[in-house]
């Protein structure tokens, strides 16, 4: 008998089929269209306030990027990506849960670890691509003030490239910790609603406990939480190199939420 035919494939290799099938999957989904285009209306708000209001918001010859970026950063990630990450995931996971379809993945040659693991990669790419879409629109922005608004002096002063690298690189990191809890959710539940009306109503607890002195340690805050050491400072945007506790916790409820959550999941039987 053939070896060849008869070896079963690698993890690895497992994984590729997995993840090739997810995301012909996304066809059928609006989660790619919303990693795209979610980015673009903090960007426009920002654009519009500083299309009609610059001269105001602006000192008269300073560098506007700083206060450009930052300003609609943090807008963005106060309330806008949590909730975004609160709907990609639903929406990604939706496909499997609207169609019953788990128990005939699960009856596939491949390992139930590797069905789960296709489907994370692929949720964290998709927030990857809604982060970095999101700042190249805001850069963009920047520069068409340049052009319909000179006296802003956008285009007098070079692109923060490296800060907003930074910056887009500490926030991916903060959003992992409710990533990771919104995806075993979503997994647990096979429920649209229940995932999505947790992480909204967890969303907006989370505004509310802003200055709770232990916020840091709610998962849903680490986006807004890993701006506080960044700053603008003359004409240069700050954004330090190391990370700071809200990433770290990040990273730890991410590992936390997947390590208990597939626990679960494997002991749970299928209905």
């Amino acid at each position: 008998m053939n070896h060849a035919l008869t070896s079963r494939p690698s993890a690895l290799q497992q994984l590729g089929r997995a993840l090739s099938a997810d995301t012909l999957k996304l066809k059928n989904t609006a989660a790619l269209w919303l990693s795209l285009v979610s980015g673009a209306l903090p960007v426009a708000l920002s654009f519009l306030i500083y299309f009609f209001k610059g001269h105001q918001l602006l000192k008269p010859g300073q560098n506007p990027w700083p206060d450009y970026v930052l300003h609609s950063w943090r807008t963005a990630t106060g309330l806008l990506l949590p909730l975004f990450v609160v709907l990609l995931t639903s929406l990604l996971l939706h496909v499997e849960n609207k169609a019953a379809a788990w128990k005939h993945l699960y009856a596939q040659p491949l390992g139930r670890g590797t069905l789960l693991g296709s489907k994370l990669l692929l949720l964290l790419g998709l927030n990857l691509l809604a982060q970095v879409s999101y700042a190249l629109l805001l850069l963009a922005s920047g520069l068409l003030l340049g052009v319909l608004r000179p006296g802003l002096l956008f285009a007098d002063f070079a692109l923060p490239l490296l800060p907003a690298a930074t910056l887009l690189a500490h926030t991916y990191l903060a959003t992992l910790g409710l990533l990771g809890i919104q995806y075993v959710a979503s997994l647990w539940w096979r429920s649209f609603v229940l995932p999505v009306a947790l992480g909204m109503g967890a969303v907006v607890a989370t505004l509310t406990l802003m200055r709770w002195e232990h916020i840091a340690w709610i998962p849903y805050a680490a986006p807004l939480l890993s701006l506080r050491d960044v700053a603008t400072s003359g004409s240069r945007l700050q954004v330090p190199a190391a990370l700071g506790e809200a990433h770290w916790l990040a990273l730890g409820w991410f590992a936390l939420a997947l390590l208990v959550g597939f626990g679960l999941l494997r002991r749970r039987a299928e209905q």
